[in-house]
């Protein structure tokens, strides 16, 4: 039975040079890339994969690695007006997917692995600040902990702001249309239609292009499939993003096949109102059925 460990590797699929992290407990593993703080594998048994990584996948010229759990960091989506300096561009999804983190402790013990990694950001926009606060670098850690049954992964930043952040997990399917996530709240925002909508169902199917805003989801979720059932507990956020592409905007993307949509769901754990500056303690934690 493999030994509990952290393991240092280099590349990840097709992804041959990316800087990496293995953590093994049993016979789970994930692995971690150094470049943007992302989970791209967590296989509770060998060969089980739970996370869907796109084959066009890239990361070189500051490309955003499409798949796993991307940080989504201080924002989510486009910059809000709030936060963006007039005239000026941000990247979607804020600042910390083509940066390198750092690996700052490790654990090993006898039922569990665990690492940090953290990274520095000292160019936030001045608008992230509370009013008569002096900016200065900010310290964001993503913490993971692999147990034999469970990976759990927090987002913590102890700096009080203006910040959103999102654990954007795509998770591996093989059946799009007999696919839904149960748990979610009646009242949501739908992206597509621009409308806010209400429901009498705790559920979505994925018949369509799908990207939703569920405000303020309970604790777990669960995700259904033909072949596995995985709960997602949550904690630290205020809402769910539920996203599938649909056919058109799978071609429109450059690291996405055209069948790409067909593969995988995204159930995206997040902290988005921005009612006030706060810290954050943001977690995602996966069990496979």
């Amino acid at each position: 039975m493999p030994q509990q460990n952290i393991t240092t590797i280099t590349g990840f699929g097709q992804l041959g040079d990316l800087p990496c992290l293995k953590l093994q407990c049993g016979q789970a593993s994930a692995v971690v890339s150094l470049y943007g703080g992302q989970v791209l594998s967590y296989q509770p048994t060998a060969g089980n994969e739970v996370l869907w990584l796109s084959d066009k996948a890239q990361w070189h010229n500051g490309a955003a690695i499409r798949g796993g759990v991307p940080v989504c960091w201080p924002w989510f989506g486009p910059a809000t007006d709030k936060i963006k300096p007039r005239q000026h561009t941000l990247p979607n999804h804020g600042l910390v997917r083509n940066r390198l983190w750092q690996c700052t402790d490790r654990l090993v013990t006898a039922n569990n692995t665990s690492l940090s990694l953290s990274i520095t950001v000292n160019d936030l926009p001045a608008a992230i600040w509370p009013e008569h606060t002096r900016p200065k670098p900010v310290n964001l850690v993503l913490t993971l902990l692999l147990s034999r049954s469970e990976l759990t992964m927090q987002l913590s930043c102890d700096s009080p702001l203006y910040q959103q952040a999102a654990l954007h997990s795509y998770f591996r399917i093989d059946n799009l249309q007999q696919t839904r996530v149960t748990g979610l709240s009646q009242h949501y925002f739908d992206k597509v239609s621009d409308a806010s909508q209400i429901t009498e169902a705790n559920e979505t199917g994925f018949s369509t292009e799908t990207d939703r805003i569920y405000h303020k989801t309970g604790r777990q979720l669960q995700l259904i499939s033909t072949k596995q059932a995985l709960t997602i507990e949550q904690r630290g956020h205020d809402a769910s993003v539920i996203w599938n592409p649909g056919q058109q905007k799978s071609r429109d993307l450059p690291d996405m096949a055209d069948h790409g949509f067909t593969e995988f769901v995204c159930v995206e754990t997040a902290r988005l109102q921005l009612t006030g500056a706060t810290d954050l303690a943001l977690s995602q934690t996966l069990m496979p059925a």
